[in-house]
Formats: C-alpha cells, sequence, structure tokens
C-alpha cells in the first residue's frame, strides 16, 4: 500500500509495513446486531441504531449531525458510522451495544463523502473523501488495529468519490466516482454539473494504483455512479442518479460483470419513470444472483435477475433508500424515512412489514450489514 503521507512515500515500505501487519479478523463474536442504519428520532435529532432479523431496534444512539452510511468489520463487532457529504466525523461503534470506540475526524482540507470499506483482513479502513481545493478525489487510509490513526490517502482517480467496495480476492478496491465536484463552502452546491464526468474506478489496495475505470457512453456523462455492492464471484452493481433533462428516459443501474462487460439494465418506460431518475442504494442479494435498488424520490424498489438483466419486480417502498440482503435467497430488508421496515421477496413482490416497535425513528439513506465481507469469496 503506498501512502503519499506522513512517511509512507516508498512503494515498497508500504507494501511490506501491510504484509507485516498481523491478520485482525479471525473469531466472529456472537452478540452483535444484524443490521444498522443512521436516521432521526421523535425529536429529529440524528442517530444511528442496531436492528435485530426483525428490524426491532436493540439499541440507538445519538450522531453529533446527520449520519450516512455504516460500514462493517469483517470480525462484526464493530462499524463505522459516517458523517453525511460535507460530514467530517465518523464513529466507530461497538455491534453489540452501540457504545464509540473511536471518533474519527477528517483530515485538513478533507472531508468525508459518507461511506468506506475495510481490507479483506480488518487492519485498515479505506474511506471516500474530497480533497476539496484541489477538486479531487481521495481514498483516506486509518489503521483500524492502532485506533484508526490516519496513515494517509489514495487517489480515487476521478471526482466525487462516494462509495467503495473491496473486491473478493481482497487486493482491489471499486470506487463510484460519482463526478460532481463540491466544495464544503458551498454546502451541498453541484459546481461543474456541464462537464461532470463519473467513472467506476478499480484501486489496488498496496499501490494505490488505477487498474480499471470503467466509464460511461458521453451521452449519459450526467449520470452519476453513486453506489455499488460486489457478489461472491466479482460482479459489481452500481446505482446512479442523473443531473440531466428530468424528461429523458434514462437506465440506472448497471452491473459490470467479472468477465468485464458493462450492462445497463432497462425497465418499461413506465417503471424506469417511477425511480425519478434516482437510486439511493443498490445490494445484490445472498446468492449474488438477485440486484435490488432503491428509489426514495420515487417511493419504489426494483429487483432484477442478475443472469438476465430481466426486470423481476418493482414495489411500493415510501421514501425507502436503506437496503440490504437477509440471509434468504431473493429477500431483501428496506428500510424508509416514514420509518417502516419491510421484508421483500423479489421473485414475487411481495412485501411484509417487519417490527412496528421503532416509536418515532426515521430512517436514512443505507443498512449496513453486520457480516463478515465476501466471506464466500474466492481467495
Amino acid at each position: 500500500m503506498k501512502f503519499d503521507r506522513r512517511g509512507f512515500l516508498a512503494g515498497g515500505g508500504a507494501a511490506a509495513f501491510l504484509a507485516l501487519r498481523p491478520h485482525v479478523a479471525e473469531a466472529t463474536p456472537q452478540n452483535f446486531v444484524p443490521y444498522l442504519s443512521c436516521g432521526a428520532d421523535s425529536r429529529s435529532d440524528y442517530i444511528v441504531a442496531g436492528l435485530d432479523r426483525n428490524g426491532a431496534a436493540i439499541f440507538v444512539r445519538p450522531l453529533p449531525n446527520r449520519g450516512h452510511g455504516v460500514t462493517v468489520h469483517p470480525r462484526g463487532d464493530e462499524a463505522v458510522a459516517f458523517a453525511r457529504r460535507p460530514g467530517r466525523f465518523a464513529l466507530v461503534l461497538d455491534t453489540a451495544d452501540g457504545r464509540t470506540r473511536h471518533r474519527l475526524s477528517s483530515a485538513d482540507g478533507r472531508h468525508f463523502y459518507g461511506h468506506g470499506a475495510y481490507s479483506r483482513d480488518g487492519a485498515f479502513l479505506f474511506a471516500t473523501e474530497n480533497d476539496y481545493e484541489a477538486g479531487d478525489g481521495v481514498l483516506g487510509v486509518y489503521d483500524a488495529a492502532r485506533n484508526y490513526e490516519r496513515l494517509g490517502e489514495m487517489r480515487s482517480h476521478g471526482i466525487g468519490p462516494h462509495d467503495v467496495r473491496l473486491m473478493p480476492h481482497g487486493k482491489t478496491l471499486a470506487v463510484a466516482n460519482g463526478g460532481i465536484r463540491t466544495h464544503p463552502d458551498q454546502g451541498r452546491a453541484k459546481l461543474n454539473i456541464a462537464t461532470m464526468a463519473p467513472s467506476l474506478a478499480y484501486v489496488d489496495t498496496e499501490s494505490g494504483r488505477l487498474l480499471d475505470r470503467v466509464e460511461l457512453p458521453s451521452r449519459l456523462h450526467k449520470l452519476s455512479i453513486r453506489h455499488l455492492d460486489v457478489n461472491a464471484v466479482g460482479s459489481v452493481a452500481f446505482a446512479m442518479q442523473y443531473e440531466g433533462d428530468r424528461r429523458n428516459r434514462i437506465p440506472l443501474v448497471g452491473l459490470h460483470d467479472s468477465d468485464g462487460t458493462v450492462r445497463l439494465l432497462r425497465a418499461d418506460a413506465q417503471r424506469e419513470r417511477r425511480m425519478r431518475h434516482y437510486v439511493g442504494s443498490v445490494a445484490f442479494d445472498a446468492s449474488g444472483k438477485v440486484v435490488a435498488a432503491t428509489s426514495p424520490r420515487g417511493h419504489v424498489a426494483t429487483f432484477w435477475d442478475v443472469t438476465s438483466g430481466r426486470l423481476l419486480a418493482q414495489v411500493k417502498a415510501v421514501d425507502a433508500s436503506g437496503l440490504a440482503a437477509t440471509s434468504r435467497d431473493g429477500h431483501f430488508i428496506i428500510a424508509g424515512g416514514n420509518g417502516l421496515i419491510q421484508e421483500v421477496d423479489a421473485q414475487t413482490g411481495t412485501a411484509m412489514p417487519l417490527s412496528t416497535q421503532n416509536s418515532g425513528l426515521r430512517w436514512d439513506n443505507h443498512i449496513g450489514a453486520a457480516r463478515r465481507e465476501n466471506a464466500s469469496s474466492p481467495s
């Protein structure tokens, strides 16, 4: 791993440092919650919660500001709740009771984009960040085994990196470069819509080198690649948000298959219009053969067969963005801004409301699943 700050300038030395580090993701504890999500309580204070398999809150902890994504350690006992862009905090939580183990602050001249990914052994955390004066995306690198000290950063090889996932072999990061330049002095304003250039970048974890990049056709350059999921065979699902003319009919979910093929999934015109040019989360099911996408602006969730690209179902999901696979093939848990959590069978399109015990809680954009990352993947 080649770091460009804090003395890690020599690629060989950094790679040797990584090789000598102990593998920390050994035992998986049994008392952590299966799901975590950020949100707000009945007073509109920001929170992060741990949920059981029925969607009931096991713990609720305050956040200093609005949260976004939650990334779970491969060991399962801790997770990181990231601030929503352009936030500067991230909290490392105990997944048994929600207590804060560590608090991270973004480096000078950087802010978090809301997502991160652990290395395969859990020794390092990679966080999507903005070098906002230069307008470049970076991946902050944190030493998870040593109180999450920030060791340095690598380029994301694009502008506006939002989501990041570790590929199954554990040596490459897939990065969703949304292509949109922002600056915290201008809040959440999008500064380069006319020239935005989204990409899906593959970055070597040891050297920071760009291994591959997927770019959309020029006519789709306003289609921001925002969120990712990866299945056990190395196919990447990517979710997009359109910044162009709202009259256009645009694909919003894509697959980058393990053989290098890029597929943009299409539905009929009526169902595509219901997605309102916006996908909030994307996830593979437990089998890796079904992909789901939530569209909170359109109040729907949409499901596709991965092999054929065929639309399986689209179901009502009011203000729902949070999404995660359950342990059952073809089943997903979906959480909404109205507080409803439901389990959906993608094959039949049936939705079953889950817990009604979360009085006053409303759910934000994402659900983190407390499970080993790529546990069934090839080594």
